[in-house]
């Protein structure tokens, strides 16, 4: 996973898209966003440009054929994650269960309920940015210095 790689947005609604960038300004994460109005385009980008994005947002209702391409599993990384090896999260601001039981039934891939609230989207947005800039495996966390706290 690049943690320092660009956040890839897809979103084709023109004021939705204007609620992450200034989201994403008031975030000021040092990762560039990038974004694009289809998954295809995001990907053939991507691809083109040999891009490793930290994370990718996509708007359920944008699902087709072409997400399934930009989150098939890679054999270069054991078969785990995407062609990009980031996480690939569906956002909505509907909830219909079977937007819930595409994106689950590929692994790696999560779907959040956009909130209509700007205050707790833009904290949902930083906790799952917070969230997968945490260490992930047994490794990592090992080169984070633990304190040890006498218990008594």
């Amino acid at each position: 996973m690049n943690k320092k790689g660009p956040i890839v947005v897809i979103e084709n609604k023109q004021e939705d898209r204007k609620l992450f960038i200034e989201v994403f300004s008031e975030l000021n994460y040092a990762n560039p966003i990038i974004y694009f109005n289809t998954a295809e385009t995001a990907c053939n980008y991507m691809l083109r440009h040999q891009i490793k994005p930290f994370l990718v947002f996509s708007d359920i209702v944008l699902l087709n054929v072409m997400n399934y391409k930009v989150m098939e599993t890679n054999p270069d990384n054991n078969g785990v994650g995407t062609i990009f090896n980031c996480p690939y999260l569906f956002f909505t601001t509907l909830f219909e269960q079977s937007f819930v039981i595409d994106p689950y039934s590929l692994p790696t891939h999560s779907y959040f309920v956009r909130p209509f609230d700007y205050v707790k989207f833009k904290e949902v947005i930083k906790t799952i940015i917070e969230y997968w800039r945490k260490p992930k495996s047994i490794a990592q966390y090992n080169k984070i210095e633990i304190k040890s706290v006498k218990i008594e």
